[in-house]
């Protein structure tokens, strides 16, 4: 497998650990907590990363595996009804995450050296590859554990 392939799949990998860890260090009371107004709680977040990989991710996979150039579109969590994030099992869905997870990489450890820079059409990407699709999987881990970090130890909003 590619050397720069193997590294992002490690720290993929690493995701539901550090999404498990940082929930069991924040306070309870604060996950369903709207606190900023608009804006997802600490509960929707996490749950929102947990069930992305099998909404979106992985039949992407397999789509570059069958199809020769697949059309994507984008992916969104303004695509589920409002409260489909905050009605799911917030430890069950974690603990699901690490076998969602597992899968998603193994998937991606099925694809072989060819399928790598197979290209894609998505309208948000110039190039949309496997490699940079999983890429953009991991910076949205980041993204969504930064906020669940931010609002389950931070001192909230500034007035």
């Amino acid at each position: 497998m590619n050397q720069k392939i193997e590294p992002l799949l490690k720290a993929l990998k690493e995701t539901p650990r550090l999404l498990k860890e940082l929930i069991s260090e924040i306070n309870p009371e604060l996950y369903k907590t709207k606190i900023l107004e608009g804006k997802w709680s600490i509960h929707e977040h996490a749950t929102h990363i947990a069930v992305g990989d099998s909404y979106g991710f992985q039949k992407r996979l397999k789509d570059f595996k069958q199809k020769e150039k697949p059309t994507f579109e984008p992916l969104s969590g303004d695509s589920f009804p409002d409260y489909f994030f905050m009605e799911l099992d917030l430890f069950k869905t974690i603990e699901d995450f690490f076998s969602i997870r597992q899968s998603t990489i193994e998937l991606a450890h099925s694809l072989d050296e060819s399928m790598w820079n197979k290209e894609a059409i998505h309208p948000e990407y110039k190039r949309y590859t496997p490699y940079s699709m999983l890429r953009h999987l991991l910076m949205h881990d980041h993204f969504h554990l930064y906020k669940i970090e931010d609002m389950g130890f931070g001192i909230g909003p500034i007035k």
